[in-house]
């Protein structure tokens, strides 16, 4: 089955971002989490196509009840078409795979499509935007990172809003992602870029209250009239 491309209407949404180093520390997200309704992400940094190398392991997340399409997968990975198989059986409702790893798009597709996954590609801050153009109908969304894939509470790169733009401008039903330095000073520029999917990880986790937090910003997303 197929997953469609384009969206009837584009849903606003907050995507906490759980990235970290230790089991305990992912098991201590999880937990502020509990009572959050939506979709969260978890980042997979291998250590080779990222400097950074945090807690993944698709054996461990597997026994974990209560998570299951609950969550989406951000593969930061050298060898995603390697990976992909280990991280499906995770159940997530989303994998986000990188552009400039990527091999074999077709298998990683119908392996997606046999689990009922979405799939997303990621580009880089400083990937040029054609690059994407061949597989814009055989994905379900793109995610745009502002920051280095790596560790969270990276500086925001602004630059990377002016792709954020033309991208929608030309596909107004598309779901955009941006992912990485947003908070309350970056967010607003990030909705009238065009992205209505917003991954945030530190602004939430490194405050004192992540719950107050993602109410927060969930507020923001809908107090100006501006955005679409």
């Amino acid at each position: 089955m197929f997953l469609p491309f384009f969206s009837k209407s584009l849903k606003k949404e907050i995507v906490p971002v759980i990235n970290v180093k230790t089991e305990q520390k992912f098991e201590e997200r999880l937990h502020q989490l509990a009572k959050f309704s939506g979709l969260f992400q978890i980042d997979v940094a291998d250590g080779k196509f990222t400097s950074w190398k945090n807690w993944n392991e698709p054996q461990e997340l597997k026994t974990i009840k209560g998570i299951r399409d609950k969550f989406e997968l951000h593969l930061m990975v050298k060898n995603p078409e390697i990976v992909v198989p280990l991280w499906l059986e995770t159940r997530p409702k989303r994998i986000i795979i990188h552009q400039e790893v990527l091999r074999n798009f077709d298998a990683v597709s119908k392996m997606c499509q046999r689990g009922r996954v979405e799939l997303a590609l990621a580009l880089n801050p400083s990937t040029p935007l054609d690059v994407i153009r061949d597989y814009l109908k055989k994905i379900n969304f793109i995610v745009f990172l502002s920051v280095a894939p790596g560790p969270s509470g990276q500086k925001f790169q602004w630059y990377v809003l002016d792709k954020v733009q033309d991208l929608r401008k030309k596909y107004p039903q598309l779901n955009i992602e941006v992912d990485g330095g947003i908070n309350e000073e970056t967010l607003a520029e990030v909705l009238k870029a065009g992205a209505n999917y917003l991954a945030i990880g530190s602004a939430i986790f490194e405050s004192k209250n992540p719950k107050e937090k993602i109410s927060a910003f969930q507020k923001m997303l809908y107090e100006n009239k501006e955005n679409r």
